[in-house]
């Protein structure tokens, strides 16, 4: 499952957004060549095409092909998709649970007449075809008619224009863009009780400032399919073949400056650099650390200068910023804006703006088909309006049995993860006190909350009120953005769920050093996931392994520098944090020998705390299996197996490699299972077979 990052939280199902919920791509791009082997003798069953009828393993080999190939040949990706299978599916189940939610004209209150108001605007094409690009140009014309520096200032720190997209919102992939830095609210790694308004860098195309030093097949990939639907779209709204390139290249040529001082995935991601990115300071400070940006101008703009706390993620950056932001620069900081706002709003125009874009994109990705148009409609509400839709999704869908069932689910887990954590022979009496002590105060958030937060007083005209969707959109936005900002002012309350970053209705879960929570969404708990029905030793393949893997993030390289109230204190000897960090770099040294694909590295440093999480969880259950009598460990590994097998494009699989902190799928089945006697000794595993690993040479941290 996503672990909470420490800029935001990240979808499972994150992608390359250019317009209408996405470049979601579809069906096939070509098969890869059979036989694309990474570890040992297994096979990259990630990859469609990757097997036939014939491809062959025993379980002893490779436990995923073998326990997975009949459910894996079956599967389709569906259009408007880049992958699917166990995980993807539960995503597609909520999918369509959101839709009929969307859709229920039985459903009463404000959130039911909010989300029915803006999936009329959506669903009003006639409307929508005889405005075309023109909600879009009104903004987009004052943009280019700007001529000065200060001008261009002056549109940043307007609170409604710049300001309103200079905010993190969920879904916005590739980060804000309104003031070429973005804000987002975090907790306080000194004082958890208090909120902190995080300065990071703008968004940029590529999502990996890496790929601008050295732009690899992911990079080249996301660079052909944004090109090609910016070149749709800014034709669309009337721009010639010549403005168009010039503000094409002029858009990654300043994120190509820019990106010279931000920070990699990999480097985001390494728990090394935790304390790096924590750089709290007054307005005074952060002004002083802009330099000659006119940070300050703007956030008072903004409305946001005294008696707010920053934390300036990345200094570099900043310092930069006033190197660049000057005079001869203003029409590289004009196309940006002009062309990452025509990314963001070309889904909520015209239809042949939306699809045109969306198919010049999958055309460059090799991607065939796009999403229904209801399931488009509900990802758009879902961005717009995510707590009317959630509270619509939980009412439906939710209920207080459902709750007690997996709230019982975690209170196993959570007791014998105590046990193990009292067992771990290689801590010293006083830090696996303290690492129990983290335990015991975790916050729990299982399924839904008991009260669900009320956007009473959001309203938007309709069509008949003459209002339309792109006005809706932002007015929905600034009303999310300052009800966000509100939060300032509040002290952080543990009880309250965090549905801005995550909805409920998401098929996910997450771990939060921030407050040390662990929280089990409701979406989650469908399909391959959960079935009332299912044996005790299928739920512990699937909802207890998530369950111990988000606890265990309480004990990854990143979660293990929070200590139990979620400040950023070390609660660990000297002595066993170098031991800690020997285990973590075996199991980095393991993951960077990989070739998913070949002549492909892979990275161990990137993926870590995922890893450990997967292995600390599945050491956790099977210490709860031990204690039931006559357990059934062929069917609990078979259980945990289908639920992360999967069939993606080639294309997805590369971006997962490159950008994804968590394993990918197959390794997540063979790595895991691999470093359990309980695995070795049910499936007769012996040395020289391929899911063969000898004692010594396992990498489980746990």
């Amino acid at each position: 499952m996503e672990k909470k990052n420490w800029r935001r939280i990240l979808s499972v199902t994150t992608a390359l957004f250019l317009c209408a919920g996405g470049v979601q791509a579809g069906r096939a791009e070509g098969k890869s060549p059979a036989g694309e082997r990474a570890n040992k003798a297994w096979l990259n069953t990630d990859i469609d095409g990757s097997i036939t009828e014939e491809t062959t393993a025993r379980i002893q080999d490779d436990f995923n092909l073998a326990a997975n190939k009949e459910y894996i040949l079956k599967l389709k990706i569906p259009a408007g998709k880049t992958q699917n299978g166990g995980f993807y599916e539960v995503g597609g189940i909520v999918e369509r649970l959101r839709v009929e939610a969307m859709k229920d004209e039985s459903a009463t209150g404000h959130d039911a007449e909010l989300v029915k108001k803006y999936y009329g605007l959506l669903s009003d094409w006639e409307t929508r075809d005889r405005e075309g690009t023109a909600p879009a140009m009104k903004y987009i014309n004052e943009i280019r008619e700007i001529s000065t520096l200060q001008e261009m200032t002056a549109w940043f720190a307007d609170r409604e224009k710049g300001g309103l997209f200079s905010f993190s919102l969920p879904s916005r992939v590739g980060g804000s863009f309104g003031c070429l830095f973005s804000l987002s609210i975090a907790v306080s790694r000194d004082d958890p009780s208090v909120r902190v308004l995080s300065v990071d860098p703008m968004g940029i195309s590529l999502e990996d400032a890496a790929e601008y030093r050295n732009m690899t097949e992911n990079g080249r990939i996301k660079n052909e399919a944004y090109t090609a639907s910016r070149r749709f779209v800014l034709s669309r709204m009337g721009f010639t073949e010549e403005e168009t390139e010039r503000m094409i290249n002029n858009t990654f040529r300043l994120e190509t400056m820019l990106s010279e001082y931000m920070l990699s995935v990999e480097e985001l991601n390494d728990p090394a650099n935790i304390r790096r990115i924590w750089n709290p300071m007054d307005f005074a400070g952060l002004c002083e650390a802009a330099g000659s940006f006119p940070a300050g101008e703007i956030l008072k703009g903004w409305g946001l200068s005294e008696g707010v706390t920053f934390n300036l993620a990345e200094p570099e950056y900043m310092k930069a910023l006033g190197s660049i932001y000057m005079e001869e620069n203003l029409e590289l900081f004009r196309d940006y804006t002009v062309v990452r706002m025509a990314d963001e709003w070309c889904g909520y125009l015209d239809r042949e703006t939306r699809d045109g874009a969306t198919a010049a994109a999958n055309k460059a990705k090799g991607i065939e088909g796009r999403a229904e148009d209801d399931v488009l409609a509900m990802q758009m509400t879902l961005r717009h309006l995510p707590v009317p839709l959630d509270n619509l999704y939980i009412r439906r869908n939710c209920t207080p049995e459902l709750r007690e069932e997996i709230t019982g689910i975690i209170h196993d887990v959570v007791r014998i993860y105590r046990t193990m954590l009292e067992g771990e022979t290689w801590l010293t009496e006083e830090t696996r006190k303290k690492a129990v002590e983290k335990l015991d105060a975790m916050t729990v958030r299982s399924v839904y909350p008991d009260k669900l937060e009320a956007w009473d007083d959001l309203e938007f005209r309709d069509a008949g009120e003459g209002g339309n969707l792109l006005e809706a959109t932002i007015t929905a936005d600034r009303y999310f953005r300052d009800r966000v900002l509100a939060l300032l002012k509040q002290k952080v309350d543990k009880t309250v769920w965090n549905r801005y970053e995550m909805p409920v209705s998401d098929s996910n879960a997450y771990y939060s050093p921030e407050d040390n929570s662990i929280n089990i969404l409701a979406g989650i708990l469908n399909g391959i996931v959960y079935q009332p029905e299912y044996t005790y030793e299928q739920k512990l393949g699937t909802v207890g392994v998530i369950i111990g893997h988000e606890i265990s993030h309480a004990f990854d390289p990143s979660g293990s520098q929070y200590d139990k109230e979620g400040a950023l204190k070390s609660w660990w000897t000297e002595e066993d944090k170098k031991a800690f960090d020997q285990r973590a770099a075996k199991l980095i040294s393991y993951y960077d020998s990989i070739e998913p694909i070949e002549g492909m590295k892979y990275s161990g440093r990137l993926v870590q705390d995922e890893a450990i999480a997967d292995m600390g969880g599945m050491k956790a259950v099977l210490l709860l299996a031990a204690e039931k009598k006559d357990f059934n460990y062929e069917e609990f590994f078979l259980a945990y197996g289908k639920f992360w097998a999967v069939k993606r494009l080639r294309s997805e699989e590369i971006n997962k490699m490159k950008t994804d902190v968590h394993p990918l799928a197959y390794l997540r089945t063979n790595v895991t299972v691999m470093q359990f006697d309980e695995f070795q000794k049910q499936f007769g595993i012996q040395p020289g077979d391929g899911m063969y690993l000898a004692p010594e040479e396992r990498i489980s941290v746990w």
